[in-house]
């Protein structure tokens, strides 16, 4: 599923389709018959958002797909993509006309811009489908549950658009302390717009109250970090197992010795205290290995864990190593090779960060290999 051949790649991301697959699996067996809104918003985490949406919607039936911005939606309509796309972030006034042109579903929260909305649609003689965002306690988006009744009556009076879903996003799933305590506070003040929500389809759960709360579930779930095969927190794997999508591997592209006293790479902050051998290895920060790794990180040649040493620089970084290899041998940075794996879990901790920030940090440079 791509034009580039391995020998021609010094950079590269493996995208395992069939880890997608089982990943998806696994959040339809949790969530038993609910339906599964995948999230595949910034790019889908990093993965390549045309043909992880393609993927879901041509292998795995899915008919609605999740994503931030309009301009992703737009993205997605140009190359095909027919399933129903949720914009979770909301819209500016000016990108109405996209959202009509498109056949977008934004998400609403704002009486203007949701008056404003129905008014180019029959401007345009159009229907607009919607989905009102509840606002529960992550104070993001969302109108608060207090205001649903007048909003809901208000909206039923829009000729034009259509309510399709009524949702919430929880922001504390992911805690382990507090974190079913928070969640069902936030539950609480979902539940009671149920009543009036006229048989739209609710929906709250994110992927980490998919793993841990079924009461979060109520009629569709919006999965998308562990759609990747990645967790919100490493507590969560004694919940459930997922399957990483992403392997990022470079290559060896120089070898050389060092004698004692030699530094390496800008401010010389690494000093060989003997003879050492490194390999410069053909990723650095402009392609979203981190600066942060400089010094306290590692990538394994042929299962070897082999430490960064000096800063990261932005096309290469050195590793120091003990046995043989040539130029052009592969180079694991994090996912699964024959010889082993690396955590990207683990990498982004040394990094003070979470995955997400690591998977949706690898450039466009970065070629995807689709398998």
């Amino acid at each position: 599923m791509s034009q580039y051949k391995y020998s021609q790649l010094i950079t590269w991301a493996e995208i395992d389709l069939k880890a997608l697959e089982y990943n998806f699996n696994q959040v339809k067996k949790i969530c038993r018959g609910k339906e599964i809104i995948p999230v595949i918003k910034a790019n889908a985490y990093g993965h390549g958002i045309f043909q992880i949406a393609s993927f879901f919607e041509n292998n795995l039936n899915v008919t609605k797909l999740g994503v931030a911005r309009v301009n992703e939606g737009v993205c997605l309509r140009k190359k095909g993509i027919k399933s129903s796309i949720i914009i979770l972030g909301g819209f500016f006034k000016g990108e109405i006309d996209l959202i009509i042109k498109y056949d977008l579903e934004p998400s609403i929260f704002s009486f203007e811009e949701t008056n404003l909305l129905n008014y180019l649609a029959y401007k345009h003689k159009k229907h607009i489908d919607v989905h009102l965002k509840i606002n529960t306690g992550m104070n993001r988006l969302g109108i608060r549950p207090e205001q649903a009744q007048s909003f809901l009556t208000n909206l039923g009076d829009m000729n034009n658009l259509k309510l399709k879903s009524i949702y919430t996003h929880l922001s504390f799933a992911d805690s382990e302390k507090d974190g079913e305590r928070l969640t069902s506070m936030q539950i609480k003040k979902f539940i009671p717009i149920k009543n009036i929500a006229g048989g739209v389809i609710m929906h709250a759960a994110n992927s980490a109250a998919i793993a841990k709360f079924p009461f979060t579930y109520f009629d569709a779930v919006r999965p998308g970090i562990m759609l990747y095969g990645s967790y919100a927190d490493k507590n969560i794997k004694k919940y459930v197992y997922v399957k990483p999508v992403m392997t990022l591997k470079s290559r060896i592209v120089n070898l050389l010795w060092l004698k004692k006293g030699d530094r390496v790479s800008y401010g010389g902050l690494y000093k060989a205290s003997k003879k050492e051998r490194i390999a410069v290895v053909g990723i650095g920060y402009g392609d979203g290995f981190r600066r942060e790794l400089s010094g306290k990180w590692y990538v394994k040649i042929k299962g070897e864990k082999c430490p960064v040493v000096g800063r990261v620089c932005m096309d290469m970084i050195m590793v120091k190593i003990k046995k043989n290899y040539k130029i052009g041998d592969e180079v694991l940075i994090f996912g699964r090779d024959e010889y082993g794996s690396i955590d990207v879990e683990d990498m982004a901790q040394v990094c003070k960060t979470i995955s997400y920030e690591i998977f949706t940090g690898i450039s466009d440079r970065v070629i995807r290999i689709y398998k």
